[in-house]
């Protein structure tokens, strides 16, 4: 059993690392979209899908771990796939405490990465919605397009309607 529970730790911090560096290439790829680096932000998005493969590998290698073990043992460990959960896992694993507690901390830490890692995330689309409204403006005004829609508050001004927009390209 301990050497189940040994596996599952390792794998679990691989697991962990991903994350932390999932984290550290958000914050860089934060730096990137401030600055506007094209070439910087689709290396991190390279980066990204890269670690998001590793972590399905390492989350189906878990459970593979886990099933193998188990099932050996005389013990089946009922997860679906489609919605694996530590959560589940941990509670479906027939280990002494001391061993849960360990992988329960480990699931902690995971989830904390998990947390600052959807906070980043949220944050990034947020500012690349801003850097892209305003350049959508920018080029608006460069086009010079008389026969440009016009936006009010409550959308698309029919052509008739053009003195009460709230904004539209400068001729």
């Amino acid at each position: 059993m301990e050497k189940a529970a040994d596996s599952i730790q390792i794998l679990l911090k691989e697991k962990l690392a991903c994350y932390q560096e999932l984290h550290q290439i958000l914050k860089v790829e934060k730096k990137a979209i401030g600055t506007i680096d094209l070439g910087m932000i689709w290396e991190t998005t390279r980066a990204k899908k890269k670690l998001a493969g590793k972590i399905e590998t390492l989350q189906s290698n878990i459970l593979a771990a886990s099933q193998n073990h188990f099932s050996a043992r005389g013990k089946k460990i009922d997860i679906k796939t489609e919605s694996f959960s530590l959560t589940e896992l941990i509670y479906a694993l027939p280990l002494p405490n001391k061993h849960k507690r360990d992988i329960r901390e480990l699931k902690r830490n995971i989830d904390k990465e998990k947390e600052i890692a959807a906070h980043f995330i949220k944050s990034n689309q947020i500012q690349v919605e801003k850097h892209l409204s305003v350049v959508d403006n920018i080029m608006d005004l460069i086009g010079n397009n008389v026969a440009q829609a016009q936006y009010t508050g409550k959308g698309m001004v029919p052509r008739k309607r053009k003195d009460n927009s709230l904004f539209m390209a400068q001729v």
